[in-house]
């Protein structure tokens, strides 16, 4: 008879979901506040963002400084993490016992363009319905094992209610 071990906690699950679910809400934003302080640097400098960070020109916003400032670490931070998540998905798909599958499984749910329900990737996946939700969770702890692995390599610590707090 074969005894169930959970790999990961059911606290621990549902953050790796969450954390997923928020991955094109976190890129969307990012993309719109970097535009925006692009429109802002052009308007005060006549530079974009891009030739200010990648010169590393000094330049002085006329317009609070410090908010500008806050802007930038902001969007850091939220590129760092949506490229800790990137990391994380690619070392998914490498792993060796079906992780092209729960690479698909993950990037066709919570990261692709279109928002596909369970039901669409089963079909696009060809799963039977049982298949899909075990590899789901199987896809969800790998992910998991693997982005506290990547965030230990940026001396990050994975906590939980701080990270969902954070981006949510």
């Amino acid at each position: 008879m074969r005894t169930k071990k959970n790999i990961i906690t059911g606290e621990q699950l549902e953050a790796t979901k969450s954390l997923l679910k928020l991955y094109k809400t976190v890129l969307h934003n990012v993309n719109n506040r970097l535009y925006d302080l692009d429109e802002l640097t052009y308007v005060t400098t006549r530079k974009h963002l891009t030739d200010l960070v990648g010169g590393l020109v000094e330049f002085e916003i006329q317009d609070n400084p410090g908010t500008f400032n806050d802007r930038i670490n902001s969007c850091y931070k939220s590129l760092s993490l949506l490229e800790m998540i990137g990391e994380s998905v690619v070392l998914v798909h490498d792993y060796p016992d079906n992780g092209r599958l729960y690479y698909d499984i993950i990037n066709l749910y919570y990261m692709g363009i279109s928002d596909n329900s369970h039901e669409d990737v089963m079909e696009m996946l060809d799963l039977t319905r049982a298949t899909y939700y075990r590899s789901h969770k199987k896809a969800l702890e790998c992910f998991f094992l693997h982005f506290i692995t990547v965030l230990k390599k940026a001396n990050y610590t994975f906590d939980t209610q701080k990270l969902l707090n954070e981006y949510a």
